[in-house]
């Protein structure tokens, strides 16, 4: 009995003539007076004959006969179902074409994001660690990435790279977890660690973290005597930052109408601090002598005096100065220390030179107190005992009164 499908082998393909060559089942192999062979799948409907391309039979993207025998009983599925495969495969095509790549997505996923990210620093790094490390993936649908495609990314940098790599990786994992919530793909997330990668790739080496370098607290007074020579605007701002115990970020991006001269307060709005939420800050005799000479400054630049919203301690451009630019003050002064180290060196003074209460002078850096239980008890911010420990601070650092 003759065959009624899978007529064809692999090797008869090559020495067929011009014409059609039934495999069965409505599957063809058409070449013509050239040599170019395609496949196409033929059927019948309402008494016309109807034909559709399942790609060609040979050259580099070659659809062998298995792959066709495949897409021809798919679409004969669809044909015995009274669909037109013509009219479904223009559907998944168009649905493909929706799937976003996986570098427009991740810029888009970034923007989505980021409003809620308080650390610049941090929205930056997303940005460059993924342009930067997964530019092998970005042209690649986010449905067709695959482990091999993450290994690719990762592999090079596994080793020498340690902690980007692993960065990398989780934002390569959120990425595609968030295509996935948006019904861009299915399946396990090619970038999970545990369970998956775990098993492919070294664990992960994590660095030793001390504690930032920091300046002696007795060499201060010194250090910022030299400092006070400059007189510009990076070295004010060094010295507010080393006088009230803030942040660099903190510092830099300060502006007018948060701070209070009669009140002698600079209060930082939640938004900007670490831990999300308000913080104020006395404002010791010295700070206040730095801030009247960013003052004249200032309203020389303001119109009708008014500085409002404008940094503190502006920039070339007039925002708030790089953190590079405060940072080189260190440099200058021939310090190797960090600094957000100046930080630790207020700790030390005030434990070693003071009687303040552990709990003044965490409040002081605006560190959160205690465990979750005590917090919530703990409502106060300790600001009237905490003027003290900054004026006397100043005092010791040799700000002028």
């Amino acid at each position: 009995m003759a065959r009624t499908t899978n007529r064809l082998t692999v090797k008869q393909l090559p020495g067929l003539g011009v014409g059609l060559h039934a495999d069965g089942g409505g599957l063809y192999l058409s070449k013509n007076a050239k040599g170019a062979a395609s496949w196409v799948y033929v059927w019948i409907r309402a008494g016309k004959r109807r034909e559709m391309g399942l790609g060609p039979a040979f050259g580099v993207e070659a659809v062998g006969l298995g792959e066709a025998r495949d897409k021809a009983a798919a679409a004969r599925a669809v044909v015995q179902e009274g669909g037109d495969p013509i009219a479904e495969r223009q559907i998944v095509r168009e649905a493909e074409r929706a799937i976003p790549k996986f570098g427009d997505f991740a810029t888009a996923h970034i923007e989505a994001k980021e409003g809620g990210w308080r650390n610049e620093k941090h929205r930056q790094q997303w940005r460059n660690t993924l342009k930067a490390y997964a530019a092998p993936i970005a042209e690649i649908r986010v449905d067709r990435i695959g482990t091999e495609h993450v290994l690719t990314v990762l592999n090079p940098i596994w080793a020498t790279k340690a902690e980007t790599a692993s960065r990398v990786r989780g934002r390569i994992e959120a990425v595609l977890d968030a295509a996935k919530a948006r019904g861009f793909r299915s399946g396990e997330n090619p970038a999970r660690w545990r369970g998956h990668l775990d098993q492919m790739l070294s664990k992960p080496v994590k660095l030793a973290r001390g504690h930032h370098a920091a300046i002696p607290y007795g060499e201060l007074p010194v250090v910022l005597a030299r400092l006070r020579e400059k007189d510009s605007v990076s070295a004010w701002a060094f010295e507010f930052l080393a006088l009230t115990a803030a942040r660099t970020s903190e510092v830099r991006l300060a502006t007018w109408d948060e701070i209070d001269l009669e009140a002698k307060t600079w209060t930082i709005p939640a938004a900007r601090m670490k831990a999300g939420r308000v913080h104020r800050v006395p404002l010791s005799q010295p700070a206040l002598n730095v801030l009247t000479k960013a003052q004249r400054l200032g309203a020389l630049a303001a119109p009708s005096g008014k500085m409002g919203s404008q940094p503190v301690f502006p920039g070339p451009k007039g925002v708030g100065l790089s953190q590079m630019a405060i940072a080189m003050h260190m440099r200058r002064l021939g310090r190797t220390e960090t600094v957000h180290g100046l930080r630790s060196a207020f700790r030390d003074w005030s434990a070693e030179q003071t009687s303040t209460p552990r709990e003044i002078a965490e409040a002081a850096l605006a560190h959160i107190v205690g465990n979750t239980t005590e917090a919530a008890y703990f409502r106060s911010d300790l600001f009237d005992k905490r003027r003290d420990l900054m004026e006397a601070w100043g005092t010791f650092l040799g700000g002028r009164g």
